[in-house]
Parts: structure tokens; C-alpha cells; sequence
């Protein structure tokens, strides 16, 4: 029974830390600091982010895929959420946001229709912090639990009846409407592309080599990432912006492959690198106004300490020290 409201506590927080870390964190809707609007995002992105990362999630553990199926896998649900879903892509205006043409039209690429900026933003962005980051928190809140399946047929049922209710009720709506016949063929064999990917590399079994018993410090790669991340958001959202942050993702990569073949890797390493990036898009809410709406000073300032406190919680608990840990970078590793 215990193991049972243990597991059920964990699906349900990776759900509500995906509605966080994708939506309430970054505190750009005019949601923010209203605790009942709050309240109705929170449980709907749980059912458009959440539900979709748990069945990701399941697919690749109970296939045996590593992290880079499950980063294919989280790009697949970027892109159909981005492209197909809401079209937010393609969209000259989108929910009466501040500032989107002027962003858009600063590295619009006429040929595709869309902005590089927008392009590199949205898809990383809902890799990072709609899927894979909670996941990987969620993963070293139990590291021995970090690879096993979480749900029961049951389960991934209402989680896929939760995630396509939430999308249609968005592709109902004409302001996600935006895409041309050629954009939305071209974005879903994008979403197979990534999927197929995704089974390619989970398909392949990791060639045996020595591996260190050393451990490089959470700690750093969770510094690293932050640094890195909210440096590279001062760079604007012009062809320099994406520039550096393509500059700085790739960073960031090399900095996690480098470690990886040195040292040994735990469930914990992964959740401090998705800590750090989350931890820069709730430093930096904090510089700016939500960009819909009029939202009060104290309000705004209180959610933001909100979240960022939720974030930080889960990530504590994630590199608590003393916890058993599977070791998930060890040299007979299936599938990456």
C-alpha cells in the first residue's frame, strides 16, 4: 500500500511540475499571481504536458530506451505541440501576447514561415521544460525506481484520454489555426522523424568500456547549466540570440557527454542539469511583467517566489545526498 500512494505521489508531481516548469514559472500570462487561475492552468497543463511526459516516459522505460530516445521523444511532443497543436509556429499574433510580431518578424525565414528565434525557443523550451527536465527531476525523487515502469494499462489510458481532451479543446480554438496544409505535413513527419529516431537509438546497446567510480559533483553540473542558461537569455531575439543559444545549448550537451564517459552517472546527475535550466526561467520571471494583462507588483512577485520555491523543492529532494542510486551510466548500460 505504501509502495502504491508512493508511486501515485510521484506520477502526480512529475504532472504538476510539468504544468509548472512549462507555463506558471516563466509567469508571462496574466494568470499570474491570481491563485484561481492558478489553480485551473495548473490542472490543465498537467493534462496538455503532464500527461503526455508520463506516457513518453513509459513508452521508453518499458522499451528499455536511455535519455537520448527519451530527448527524441520529448522533440516529437515539442513539435506537435508547437507546430500542430497550438501552431503558435506559424501564428502572426497568438493570444494577444506583447511584443510576438516584433519578436517574429526580427529572424523570419520567409521560405518556411516561421521565426529561428521562435523555432529554436519553442522546441527546446518544451524539451527542457515541459517534458524532459520534470522527468528527470521526477526520476531521482526514487533512483531505484528511475528505469521501472510507473503505470499500469489503466493508467497510461487516462493519461492519453487527459492529453488529447486538452489538445483538442486547443485546436478547437481559431487562434491555433494558423498553419498551412504543406507547414502541418511537414511538422508531422517532423513528430515520426523524431519518433523513429528515437527507436533507432534505443535499438542500439551501448559498447562496454571502463568506467571511473568517481562521480563529478551534481553540484557543478547544476551551477554549469544555470550559468550558462541565463547568460545566454541576455543574447535578445535576434539572429544573436539564437546564435548564443544554440552556442550555449550545445554547451551544455558537450559538458553532459564528457561527463558521462568519465565519470558515473545517477539519476541525480541528470535532475541537476534539469534543475539548473529550470532554475533560470524562474530566476529570470523575476526581470520582467507578464506579457498579457495588467498584473499588480505584489501579486506578481509572490507567484514568482511560488513557483520558484516549488521548483526548488523538487529539486532538493531530487539530489537529497544519502539516497540509494542506480547507477545509469554504468558501462554494460542498455540502450545508450
Amino acid at each position: 500500500m505504501k509502495k502504491w500512494i508512493l508511486g501515485s505521489a510521484q506520477v502526480f508531481a512529475l504532472a504538476a511540475l510539468c504544468a509548472i516548469s512549462a507555463e506558471l514559472l516563466a509567469a508571462y500570462s496574466d494568470s499570474t499571481g491570481n491563485i484561481g487561475a492558478v489553480l485551473f492552468s495548473l490542472i490543465f497543463f498537467m493534462a496538455l504536458y503532464g500527461a503526455p511526459a508520463l506516457l513518453i516516459r513509459e513508452l521508453a522505460r518499458r522499451l528499455g530506451w536511455g535519455w537520448p530516445s527519451l530527448l527524441l521523444l520529448s522533440a516529437a511532443l515539442g513539435i506537435l505541440q508547437a507546430c500542430i497543436i497550438d501552431q503558435s509556429m506559424f501564428a502572426d499574433q497568438y493570444g494577444g501576447y506583447a511584443g510576438w510580431e516584433e519578436s517574429r518578424s526580427a529572424t523570419f525565414v520567409v521560405p518556411f514561415g516561421i521565426s529561428a528565434y521562435n523555432a529554436y525557443n519553442f522546441i527546446l523550451g518544451h524539451i527542457i521544460f515541459s517534458f524532459a527536465g520534470p522527468i528527470a527531476i521526477a526520476e531521482a525523487w526514487r533512483p531505484n525506481r528511475a528505469e521501472a515502469p510507473w503505470l499500469r494499462p489503466f493508467g497510461m489510458i487516462v493519461a492519453a484520454i487527459f492529453y488529447v481532451g486538452s489538445s483538442a479543446l486547443i485546436m478547437a480554438d481559431p487562434g491555433s489555426q494558423s498553419a498551412s496544409q504543406g507547414q502541418l505535413v511537414i511538422s508531422c513527419i517532423l513528430v515520426g522523424a523524431c519518433v523513429v529516431g528515437a527507436a533507432v537509438l534505443g535499438s542500439r546497446v551501448e559498447s562496454k568500456h571502463l568506467a571511473s567510480a568517481e562521480q563529478v559533483d551534481p553540484l557543478v553540473l547544476l551551477l554549469v547549466t544555470f550559468i550558462v542558461a541565463v547568460a545566454s537569455m541576455f543574447a535578445g531575439e535576434g539572429w544573436l540570440g539564437v546564435a548564443v543559444g544554440l552556442g550555449s545549448t550545445i554547451l551544455i550537451v558537450a559538458m553532459v557527454i564528457w561527463t558521462r564517459i568519465r565519470f558515473t552517472w545517477t539519476p541525480a546527475h541528470y535532475a541537476a542539469v534539469a534543475l539548473g535550466y529550470l532554475l533560470s526561467r524562474g530566476v529570470l520571471a523575476f526581470t520582467y511583467f507578464p506579457l498579457l494583462g495588467e498584473v499588480e507588483p505584489l501579486p506578481k512577485y509572490l507567484h514568482n517566489a511560488a513557483m520558484l520555491a516549488i521548483v526548488l523543492a523538487a529539486g532538493a529532494l531530487a539530489l537529497k545526498p544519502g539516497r540509494p542510486a542506480m547507477h545509469a551510466s554504468m558501462p554494460a548500460e542498455r540502450a545508450q
